[in-house]
């Protein structure tokens, strides 16, 4: 696994296995190449043969989550964000942005209110999550968040 990193606009990606980019299954995503690192050596259990690691940095933007699954068409996607907040929210827009859509999120009094479709939703913001918010508002993703213990 010596590869190196590509880099694109917006993004950057590695294809551990140097497969071409076609066949690639799934696409984790993360923050910065070191989480990457730390998922590397602490998840045994994800496999990373049909899969490449691309990053973005702090400020996802939808041009570049797009640019992502052009370069990637057969992955599904997986972040590795964590469990806070605000990884939840870019979550959900990661989400949006990869099937053409976007939402706005507000955090108001222990509630996330979040504005999707021109309709305006509420959660508590205890119980938000990527799976909550598809509930309430019907929309269906194929992205998940991955939970590294």
């Amino acid at each position: 696994m010596d590869r190196e990193w590509v880099m694109c606009d917006g993004f950057a990606y590695l294809i551990p296995y140097g497969l071409p980019e076609i066949c690639i299954r799934t696409v984790y995503l993360f923050y910065e190449k070191r989480d990457c690192l730390k998922v590397l050596s602490d998840a045994t259990s994800v496999k990373f043969r049909d899969a490449a690691l691309a990053t973005f940095g702090f400020l996802a933007l939808p041009e570049g989550i797009i640019r992502i699954s052009l370069v990637f068409p057969n992955a599904k996607f997986v972040t590795v964000f964590g469990d806070d907040l605000p990884a939840i929210v870019l979550t959900c827009k990661i989400s949006l942005w990869l099937k053409g859509f976007d939402a706005t999120f507000l955090v108001l009094s222990h509630h996330v209110i979040f504005t999707f479709k021109s309709c305006e939703f509420s959660c508590a913001e205890s119980l938000f999550s990527l799976n909550r918010f598809c509930k309430i508002t019907g929309f269906r993703t194929n992205l998940r968040p991955l939970q590294i213990r």
